[in-house]
Protein backbone atom coordinates (compact mmCIF):
# COMPACT_ATOMS: atom_id res chain seq x y z
CA UNK A 1 0.00 0.00 0.00
CA UNK A 2 2.73 2.62 0.78
CA UNK A 3 4.50 1.57 -2.82
CA UNK A 4 0.73 3.23 -3.95
CA UNK A 5 1.45 6.55 -2.04
CA UNK A 6 4.34 8.58 -3.30
CA UNK A 7 6.33 10.67 -0.93
CA UNK A 8 5.47 13.87 -2.04
CA UNK A 9 3.11 15.60 -3.86
CA UNK A 10 -1.06 16.27 -3.62
CA UNK A 11 -1.32 12.43 -3.33
CA UNK A 12 0.88 12.27 -0.22
CA UNK A 13 -0.54 15.37 1.03
CA UNK A 14 -4.38 14.45 0.56
CA UNK A 15 -3.21 10.98 2.23
CA UNK A 16 -1.49 12.68 4.81
CA UNK A 17 -4.45 14.09 5.93
CA UNK A 18 -6.72 11.78 5.85
CA UNK A 19 -4.28 10.24 8.59
CA UNK A 20 -4.89 13.53 10.60
CA UNK A 21 -8.38 13.17 10.44
CA UNK A 22 -8.32 9.66 11.89
CA UNK A 23 -5.88 10.47 14.77
CA UNK A 24 -7.97 13.93 15.71
CA UNK A 25 -10.83 13.17 18.26
CA UNK A 26 -12.42 16.63 17.32
CA UNK A 27 -12.28 16.34 13.77
CA UNK A 28 -13.88 12.93 13.53
CA UNK A 29 -16.77 14.73 15.58
CA UNK A 30 -17.74 18.18 13.77
CA UNK A 31 -17.17 15.81 10.43
CA UNK A 32 -18.75 12.73 11.35
CA UNK A 33 -20.50 12.48 14.55
CA UNK A 34 -22.05 15.79 14.96
CA UNK A 35 -23.74 16.42 11.72
CA UNK A 36 -25.73 13.57 11.83
CA UNK A 37 -26.30 13.99 15.72
CA UNK A 38 -27.94 17.64 14.62
CA UNK A 39 -29.95 16.30 12.23
CA UNK A 40 -31.35 13.87 14.12
CA UNK A 41 -32.43 16.16 16.78
CA UNK A 42 -34.01 18.81 14.63
CA UNK A 43 -35.85 16.12 13.32
CA UNK A 44 -37.16 15.23 16.30
CA UNK A 45 -37.61 18.48 17.99
CA UNK A 46 -39.94 19.63 14.49
CA UNK A 47 -41.34 16.28 13.89
CA UNK A 48 -44.91 17.71 15.35
CA UNK A 49 -44.54 20.45 12.18
CA UNK A 50 -47.64 22.26 13.71
CA UNK A 51 -48.24 23.52 16.84
CA UNK A 52 -51.45 22.13 18.71
CA UNK A 53 -53.37 22.42 21.63
CA UNK A 54 -51.34 25.31 23.29
CA UNK A 55 -52.81 25.79 26.84
CA UNK A 56 -55.11 28.47 27.84
CA UNK A 57 -56.36 28.96 31.33
CA UNK A 58 -60.13 30.56 31.31
CA UNK A 59 -61.97 32.99 33.86
CA UNK A 60 -65.52 32.31 33.38
CA UNK A 61 -67.38 35.14 35.02
CA UNK A 62 -70.86 34.40 33.16
CA UNK A 63 -71.37 30.86 33.44
CA UNK A 64 -74.32 31.43 30.44
CA UNK A 65 -74.67 29.03 27.69
CA UNK A 66 -72.86 31.51 25.40
CA UNK A 67 -69.88 31.18 27.87
CA UNK A 68 -69.68 27.61 27.75
CA UNK A 69 -69.92 27.95 24.16
CA UNK A 70 -67.06 30.09 23.61
CA UNK A 71 -65.06 27.09 25.83
CA UNK A 72 -66.26 25.14 23.94
CA UNK A 73 -64.88 26.73 20.41
CA UNK A 74 -61.87 27.66 21.54
CA UNK A 75 -61.41 24.41 23.07
CA UNK A 76 -61.96 23.03 19.65
CA UNK A 77 -59.33 24.99 17.40
CA UNK A 78 -56.47 23.03 16.79
CA UNK A 79 -53.89 25.41 18.52
CA UNK A 80 -55.59 25.75 21.77
CA UNK A 81 -56.21 23.79 24.67
CA UNK A 82 -57.74 24.84 27.43
CA UNK A 83 -55.77 23.46 30.42
CA UNK A 84 -57.08 25.52 33.43
CA UNK A 85 -60.25 26.75 34.70
CA UNK A 86 -59.24 29.48 37.30
CA UNK A 87 -61.68 31.57 39.90
CA UNK A 88 -60.20 34.59 39.49
CA UNK A 89 -58.02 37.12 37.82
CA UNK A 90 -54.62 37.02 40.33
CA UNK A 91 -54.67 33.08 39.85
CA UNK A 92 -54.95 33.52 36.15
CA UNK A 93 -52.46 35.77 35.60
CA UNK A 94 -50.03 33.30 38.14
CA UNK A 95 -50.28 30.54 36.08
CA UNK A 96 -49.33 32.79 33.33
CA UNK A 97 -46.11 34.07 35.46
CA UNK A 98 -45.23 30.22 36.14
CA UNK A 99 -45.28 29.00 32.35
CA UNK A 100 -48.16 26.66 32.69
CA UNK A 101 -50.56 28.08 29.93
CA UNK A 102 -49.73 30.89 27.51
CA UNK A 103 -52.98 32.49 27.66
CA UNK A 104 -55.77 33.50 29.92
CA UNK A 105 -59.44 34.07 28.73
CA UNK A 106 -61.85 36.31 30.02
CA UNK A 107 -65.26 36.19 30.13
CA UNK A 108 -66.66 39.20 31.72
CA UNK A 109 -69.95 38.96 33.49
CA UNK A 110 -73.76 39.43 32.05
CA UNK A 111 -71.97 38.22 28.48
CA UNK A 112 -74.96 36.34 27.64
CA UNK A 113 -77.46 39.13 28.50
CA UNK A 114 -75.47 41.86 26.66
CA UNK A 115 -75.23 39.76 23.18
CA UNK A 116 -78.90 39.59 23.47
CA UNK A 117 -79.35 43.06 23.90
CA UNK A 118 -76.97 43.49 20.83
CA UNK A 119 -74.89 45.48 23.26
CA UNK A 120 -71.59 43.65 21.86
CA UNK A 121 -69.98 42.67 24.84
CA UNK A 122 -65.73 42.52 24.85
CA UNK A 123 -64.46 38.92 26.12
CA UNK A 124 -60.56 39.93 26.83
CA UNK A 125 -57.76 37.51 25.69
CA UNK A 126 -54.55 37.80 27.89
CA UNK A 127 -51.13 36.27 26.10
CA UNK A 128 -47.21 35.31 27.02
CA UNK A 129 -45.82 37.23 23.87
CA UNK A 130 -42.49 36.57 25.57
CA UNK A 131 -43.37 33.12 23.33
CA UNK A 132 -44.09 35.43 20.32
CA UNK A 133 -44.82 32.35 17.91
CA UNK A 134 -47.02 30.64 20.72
CA UNK A 135 -48.91 33.74 21.71
CA UNK A 136 -49.72 35.05 18.15
CA UNK A 137 -50.91 31.21 17.36
CA UNK A 138 -53.12 31.58 20.57
CA UNK A 139 -54.22 34.96 19.16
CA UNK A 140 -54.86 33.65 15.62
CA UNK A 141 -56.96 30.63 16.38
CA UNK A 142 -59.13 32.66 19.03
CA UNK A 143 -59.73 35.45 16.62
CA UNK A 144 -61.28 33.14 14.13
CA UNK A 145 -63.24 30.89 16.97
CA UNK A 146 -65.04 34.17 18.26
CA UNK A 147 -65.57 35.68 14.72
CA UNK A 148 -67.10 32.39 13.97
CA UNK A 149 -69.37 32.92 16.51
CA UNK A 150 -70.08 36.65 16.36
CA UNK A 151 -71.06 35.89 12.80
CA UNK A 152 -73.51 32.89 13.63
CA UNK A 153 -75.13 34.78 16.67
CA UNK A 154 -75.54 37.72 14.37
CA UNK A 155 -76.84 35.47 11.33
CA UNK A 156 -80.16 34.11 13.92
CA UNK A 157 -80.91 37.22 14.79
CA UNK A 158 -81.31 39.06 11.34
CA UNK A 159 -82.98 35.70 10.46
CA UNK A 160 -85.44 36.26 13.78
CA UNK A 161 -86.28 39.77 11.69
CA UNK A 162 -87.55 38.04 9.20
CA UNK A 163 -84.73 38.48 6.65
CA UNK A 164 -83.59 35.63 4.32
CA UNK A 165 -80.24 33.94 5.11
CA UNK A 166 -78.57 35.29 2.02
CA UNK A 167 -79.64 38.66 3.19
CA UNK A 168 -78.64 38.35 6.62
CA UNK A 169 -74.99 36.96 5.64
CA UNK A 170 -74.60 40.25 2.60
CA UNK A 171 -75.31 42.44 6.39
CA UNK A 172 -72.90 40.80 8.60
CA UNK A 173 -70.12 40.26 6.27
CA UNK A 174 -70.48 42.81 2.74
CA UNK A 175 -67.12 42.39 2.13
CA UNK A 176 -65.22 39.09 2.18
CA UNK A 177 -61.55 38.62 2.20
CA UNK A 178 -60.91 35.58 0.91
CA UNK A 179 -57.28 35.06 1.99
CA UNK A 180 -55.13 32.51 0.31
CA UNK A 181 -51.10 31.23 1.50
CA UNK A 182 -49.70 29.64 -1.91
CA UNK A 183 -46.57 28.51 0.29
CA UNK A 184 -46.58 26.60 3.22
CA UNK A 185 -50.31 26.75 3.63
CA UNK A 186 -50.48 24.17 6.74
CA UNK A 187 -47.91 26.75 8.63
CA UNK A 188 -46.21 23.90 9.11
CA UNK A 189 -42.82 24.57 11.48
CA UNK A 190 -40.56 21.81 9.91
CA UNK A 191 -40.25 23.83 6.85
CA UNK A 192 -40.17 27.08 8.25
CA UNK A 193 -37.44 26.45 10.92
CA UNK A 194 -36.00 23.32 11.12
CA UNK A 195 -35.42 23.58 6.92
CA UNK A 196 -32.99 26.74 7.50
CA UNK A 197 -31.64 25.26 11.18
CA UNK A 198 -29.98 22.11 9.12
CA UNK A 199 -28.10 24.31 7.00
CA UNK A 200 -27.19 26.85 9.75
CA UNK A 201 -25.51 24.02 11.66
CA UNK A 202 -23.98 22.71 8.43
CA UNK A 203 -22.55 25.73 7.55
CA UNK A 204 -20.63 26.01 11.58
CA UNK A 205 -19.54 22.75 11.10
CA UNK A 206 -17.67 23.62 8.13
CA UNK A 207 -16.03 26.45 8.75
CA UNK A 208 -15.05 25.66 12.10
CA UNK A 209 -13.12 22.06 10.58
CA UNK A 210 -11.55 23.76 8.05
CA UNK A 211 -9.80 26.47 10.59
CA UNK A 212 -8.84 23.65 12.72
CA UNK A 213 -7.34 21.84 9.86
CA UNK A 214 -5.60 24.27 8.83
CA UNK A 215 -4.25 26.51 11.96
CA UNK A 216 -4.06 23.56 13.77
CA UNK A 217 -0.39 23.14 11.57
CA UNK A 218 0.43 26.42 12.91
CA UNK A 219 -0.28 25.76 16.31
CA UNK A 220 1.04 22.33 16.40
CA UNK A 221 4.33 23.51 14.13
CA UNK A 222 3.68 21.05 11.82
CA UNK A 223 3.21 23.16 8.81
CA UNK A 224 7.12 22.91 7.87
CA UNK A 225 6.11 18.82 7.39
CA UNK A 226 2.88 19.84 5.78
CA UNK A 227 5.10 22.22 3.07
CA UNK A 228 7.74 19.30 2.83
CA UNK A 229 4.94 16.46 2.19
CA UNK A 230 3.81 18.97 -0.68
CA UNK A 231 7.14 19.16 -2.63
CA UNK A 232 7.26 22.90 -1.12
CA UNK A 233 4.46 24.03 -2.83
CA UNK A 234 1.90 25.71 -0.75
CA UNK A 235 -0.82 25.81 -3.45
CA UNK A 236 -0.16 21.87 -3.73
CA UNK A 237 -1.01 21.27 0.32
CA UNK A 238 -4.09 23.77 0.50
CA UNK A 239 -5.78 22.29 -2.24
CA UNK A 240 -4.81 18.51 -0.93
CA UNK A 241 -5.61 19.35 2.55
CA UNK A 242 -8.93 20.99 1.22
CA UNK A 243 -10.20 18.46 -0.97
CA UNK A 244 -11.20 15.36 1.97
CA UNK A 245 -13.24 18.10 3.85
CA UNK A 246 -15.04 19.16 0.75
CA UNK A 247 -15.02 15.40 -0.65
CA UNK A 248 -17.51 15.09 3.09
CA UNK A 249 -19.25 17.89 3.48
CA UNK A 250 -20.37 17.69 0.25
CA UNK A 251 -22.08 14.75 0.93
CA UNK A 252 -23.89 15.47 4.29
CA UNK A 253 -25.09 18.35 2.03
CA UNK A 254 -26.61 16.19 0.00
CA UNK A 255 -27.91 13.75 2.58
CA UNK A 256 -28.87 17.28 4.92
CA UNK A 257 -31.30 17.75 1.22
CA UNK A 258 -32.44 14.23 0.85
CA UNK A 259 -34.03 14.26 4.68
CA UNK A 260 -35.61 17.39 4.16
CA UNK A 261 -37.31 16.19 1.50
CA UNK A 262 -37.89 12.53 3.03
CA UNK A 263 -39.07 14.54 6.04
CA UNK A 264 -41.59 16.46 3.83
CA UNK A 265 -40.25 19.73 2.77
CA UNK A 266 -41.97 20.15 -0.99
CA UNK A 267 -39.13 20.16 -3.95
CA UNK A 268 -40.91 22.30 -5.94
CA UNK A 269 -37.96 24.07 -8.72
CA UNK A 270 -34.65 22.58 -9.63
CA UNK A 271 -33.21 19.67 -7.23
CA UNK A 272 -30.02 19.86 -9.29
CA UNK A 273 -29.63 23.64 -9.20
CA UNK A 274 -30.40 23.40 -5.11
CA UNK A 275 -27.90 20.67 -4.73
CA UNK A 276 -24.93 22.78 -6.27
CA UNK A 277 -25.62 25.63 -4.38
CA UNK A 278 -25.56 23.89 -1.03
CA UNK A 279 -22.15 22.43 -2.75
CA UNK A 280 -20.97 26.29 -3.43
CA UNK A 281 -21.94 27.56 0.23
CA UNK A 282 -19.98 24.14 1.81
CA UNK A 283 -16.96 26.03 -0.52
CA UNK A 284 -17.94 29.68 0.44
CA UNK A 285 -17.43 28.47 4.31
CA UNK A 286 -14.18 26.81 3.36
CA UNK A 287 -13.11 29.60 1.73
CA UNK A 288 -13.97 32.25 4.30
CA UNK A 289 -12.09 29.62 7.18
CA UNK A 290 -8.85 29.57 5.20
CA UNK A 291 -8.81 33.19 4.79
CA UNK A 292 -9.41 33.93 8.52
CA UNK A 293 -6.44 31.34 9.26
CA UNK A 294 -4.16 33.17 6.40
CA UNK A 295 -4.87 36.77 8.32
CA UNK A 296 -4.94 35.93 11.44
CA UNK A 297 -1.63 33.18 11.68
CA UNK A 298 -3.37 31.99 15.29
CA UNK A 299 -5.18 29.21 15.53
CA UNK A 300 -7.38 30.67 18.69
CA UNK A 301 -7.93 34.18 16.77
CA UNK A 302 -9.36 32.78 13.64
CA UNK A 303 -11.68 30.43 15.71
CA UNK A 304 -13.42 33.52 17.54
CA UNK A 305 -13.55 35.40 14.78
CA UNK A 306 -15.64 32.63 13.10
CA UNK A 307 -17.35 31.47 16.01
CA UNK A 308 -18.86 35.61 15.88
CA UNK A 309 -19.03 35.26 12.52
CA UNK A 310 -21.33 31.79 12.09
CA UNK A 311 -22.98 31.70 15.51
CA UNK A 312 -24.57 35.03 14.86
CA UNK A 313 -26.08 34.45 11.03
CA UNK A 314 -29.46 32.88 12.02
CA UNK A 315 -30.89 35.96 13.38
CA UNK A 316 -29.44 38.18 10.30
CA UNK A 317 -30.09 35.67 7.24
CA UNK A 318 -34.46 37.29 7.16
CA UNK A 319 -36.09 34.00 7.98
CA UNK A 320 -37.46 34.84 11.81
CA UNK A 321 -37.36 38.42 11.43
CA UNK A 322 -37.89 40.08 7.61
CA UNK A 323 -34.97 41.54 6.22
CA UNK A 324 -37.56 44.44 4.86
CA UNK A 325 -38.02 45.34 8.45
CA UNK A 326 -34.19 45.37 9.84
CA UNK A 327 -32.07 48.44 9.75
CA UNK A 328 -29.45 49.10 7.27
CA UNK A 329 -26.64 47.62 9.18
CA UNK A 330 -28.21 44.51 10.05
CA UNK A 331 -29.48 44.22 6.09
CA UNK A 332 -25.79 44.48 5.31
CA UNK A 333 -24.39 42.03 8.06
CA UNK A 334 -26.49 39.78 6.85
CA UNK A 335 -25.87 40.42 3.19
CA UNK A 336 -22.02 39.49 4.22
CA UNK A 337 -22.89 36.16 5.25
CA UNK A 338 -23.08 33.53 2.57
CA UNK A 339 -26.00 31.41 4.21
CA UNK A 340 -28.58 34.08 3.60
CA UNK A 341 -27.88 33.88 -0.15
CA UNK A 342 -28.30 29.96 0.37
CA UNK A 343 -31.14 30.24 2.63
CA UNK A 344 -32.83 32.71 0.09
CA UNK A 345 -31.96 30.53 -2.97
CA UNK A 346 -33.45 27.26 -0.30
CA UNK A 347 -37.10 28.92 -0.24
CA UNK A 348 -37.17 29.98 -3.79
CA UNK A 349 -36.10 26.47 -5.24
CA UNK A 350 -38.42 24.26 -2.49
CA UNK A 351 -41.35 25.99 -1.46
CA UNK A 352 -41.75 29.02 -3.80
CA UNK A 353 -40.93 26.55 -6.80
CA UNK A 354 -39.31 30.02 -8.62
CA UNK A 355 -37.62 29.75 -11.80
CA UNK A 356 -33.85 29.14 -11.54
CA UNK A 357 -33.37 32.63 -13.08
CA UNK A 358 -34.68 33.92 -10.30
CA UNK A 359 -32.16 32.37 -7.72
CA UNK A 360 -29.22 33.67 -9.80
CA UNK A 361 -28.44 36.90 -7.83
CA UNK A 362 -28.37 34.24 -4.63
CA UNK A 363 -25.61 31.74 -6.71
CA UNK A 364 -24.04 34.57 -8.02
CA UNK A 365 -23.22 35.78 -4.22
CA UNK A 366 -22.10 32.94 -3.16
CA UNK A 367 -19.54 32.42 -5.59
CA UNK A 368 -18.39 35.94 -4.68
CA UNK A 369 -17.52 34.70 -1.81
CA UNK A 370 -15.54 31.87 -3.04
CA UNK A 371 -13.66 33.97 -5.32
CA UNK A 372 -13.02 37.08 -2.75
CA UNK A 373 -12.57 34.65 0.26
CA UNK A 374 -10.34 31.90 -1.36
CA UNK A 375 -8.11 34.72 -3.93
CA UNK A 376 -7.51 36.67 -0.36
CA UNK A 377 -6.99 33.17 1.68
CA UNK A 378 -4.84 31.60 -1.19
CA UNK A 379 -2.64 34.57 -1.46
CA UNK A 380 -1.97 35.61 2.20
CA UNK A 381 -1.79 31.56 3.11
CA UNK A 382 1.50 30.41 1.72
CA UNK A 383 3.84 33.86 3.23
CA UNK A 384 2.03 32.68 6.99
CA UNK A 385 3.07 29.09 5.94
CA UNK A 386 6.59 29.31 5.27
CA UNK A 387 7.12 32.05 8.08
CA UNK A 388 8.37 30.12 10.82
CA UNK A 389 7.30 32.87 13.31
CA UNK A 390 3.77 31.65 12.61
CA UNK A 391 4.36 28.51 14.13
CA UNK A 392 3.61 27.28 17.49
CA UNK A 393 0.77 30.34 17.99
CA UNK A 394 -2.28 28.78 19.78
Amino acid sequence: MKALIPETGFRATFCRELRRIARSRLLLLSLFALPPLAFAFIAWFFSEGVLRDLPVAVLDQDHSALSREIIRRMDATPGIRIHLVVPDFPEGQEAIQRGEVYGLLLIPKDLEKEARRGLAPVTSLYVNNTYMIAASLIMKDATLAMQSLSAGLELKRHMAEGQTRKAAMARIQPIRVDMRAPFNPYTNYFYFLAATLLPTLLHMFVITSIIYAFGSELAHSTAGQWLERAGGSALVAMLAKLLPYTLIFWVWGLFMNAFLFRMGVPMEGSALFLRISAASMILAYQAIGIFLVALCANLRMALSLASFYASTAFAFVGITFPAMGMPSAARIWGDLLPLTHYLRLFVDQTLRGAPVQVSLDAFGSLWLFILLASGAGFALMPRTLKNPECWGRS
